[in-house]
């Protein structure tokens, strides 16, 4: 049974994770987002962290998408009246996302035996580990992270079209 889950929550992810990398329409895109928020939002419930399940819900998938459905109501229209987006693959951008994957990979490694149902692990221990030990750890992933956003934006140009 718990494999069965598992499993379909994975392929919820990967099948919203591979509509966010395919769709041509917007509104497709950010419906393949939302699955692929939601089938982290499971692996997370899965994984015995409620608190970290819910906050991707409510956070992730009630703000972030929200947000983007509001950014995607100001986008320049093409004459059939679609909001206009233009997917490109770059070698460049996708040697950065790997280079980044293998940093976090990295730098998280030595917090997997704290992770998980049979960790044994409270929230506050956890809490305690990543503010204490692992802070240095836990601030470089911050790091990355916000270096991929700056990334994302610089490469889309300001929403002007190259």
């Amino acid at each position: 049974m718990n494999l069965v889950a598992y499993s379909l929550v994975a392929l919820v992810t990967l099948a919203g994770a591979a509509v966010v990398l395919s769709a041509r329409e917007t509104m497709r895109l950010v419906i393949g987002l939302g699955a692929f928020l939601l089938g982290m939002a499971g692996l997370y419930l899965y994984h015995g962290m409620a608190l970290l399940a819910a906050s991707q819900v409510f956070l992730y998938v009630g703000g972030v998408l929200v947000l983007f459905i509001f950014a995607i109501m100001a986008l320049r229209r093409d004459p059939d009246g679609r909001a206009r987006i233009a997917v490109r693959f770059d070698l460049g951008a996708a040697a950065v996302c790997a280079g980044l994957f293998v940093l976090l990979v990295v730098c998280l490694a030595p917090l997997a035996p704290f992770a998980g149902p049979g960790s044994g692990f409270t929230l506050e221990q956890s809490g305690a580990l990543l503010l204490g030990d692992y802070l240095v750890q836990f601030e470089i992933v911050g790091v990355l992270l916000l270096v991929a956003l700056v990334a994302a934006l610089s490469m889309t140009g300001g929403g002007e079209d190259r």
